[in-house]
């Protein structure tokens, strides 16, 4: 991808899911910081939607099968009634769903003395993943640059982010490329999805302290 990205050519892609992780950033991105865009693209999302009913449906003429036997040459193959015959329902190759009971999750110490964390999904491929996670009262965490979009879910306490205070049931989404260094007066906890490769550089430290 280069840099001279537009727009209004990636945002009917991005409403097809046809972008790469790195393009559907770099639109979401776009939508925060100008949320005029946001507008542009729900109207693409609208329009894309609404395509597959614009198409009337063509029926399957009943004697297609017999049709395709009599061109091939083929002796018609006549339905089985014999249930050990019959060929069983394919399993799907991925569960539909997966859970996770709270009494199961695995609660680990972080690096950052006074944090906790319980993984619930790592998505390599889009660089991805979701936590729970509690930090005891007073915990300044390490300034750092997001690489993708985080979004955080306040669950219980306060946490403290450009002086601004989040409480339970506050929604939170940073943008790529943002930088700060949250902390918490009471202690919190919340679930988090963020990129893994956010930038934890010791020089964003003396460089925005």
């Amino acid at each position: 991808m280069n840099d001279h990205r537009c727009f209004c050519d990636l945002a009917p892609l991005y409403a097809l899911d046809l972008l790469d992780p790195e393009e559907r950033l770099w639109v979401e991105a776009q939508v925060v910081d100008c949320p005029d865009l946001a507008e542009e693209l729900a109207g693409y999302q609208a329009a894309m939607g609404a395509m597959p009913y614009t198409a009337p449906p063509v029926p399957m003429a009943a004697d297609l099968k017999d049709r395709l036997f009599d061109k091939l040459g083929l002796d018609p193959v006549a339905p089985s009634t014999d249930l050990h015959l019959q060929t069983p329902p394919t399993e799907p190759s991925e569960p539909e769903k997966f859970a996770i009971r709270s009494g199961d999750l695995q609660w680990k110490p972080h690096r950052i003395e006074g944090v906790e964390c319980a993984l619930l999904f790592l998505d390599e491929v889009n660089r991805m993943r979701s936590m729970l996670v509690k930090v005891s009262a007073g915990v300044v965490y390490p300034r750092h640059e997001h690489r993708g979009v985080e979004e955080i879910y306040m669950l219980e306490g306060d946490l403290i982010i450009d002086d601004r205070t989040y409480f339970a049931g506050d929604y939170i989404r940073s943008h790529p490329n943002s930088i700060h260094a949250p902390w918490t007066k009471t202690g919190c906890k919340f679930l988090i999805r963020s990129c893994i490769d956010d930038n934890y550089d010791e020089n964003l430290v003396a460089q925005f302290s």
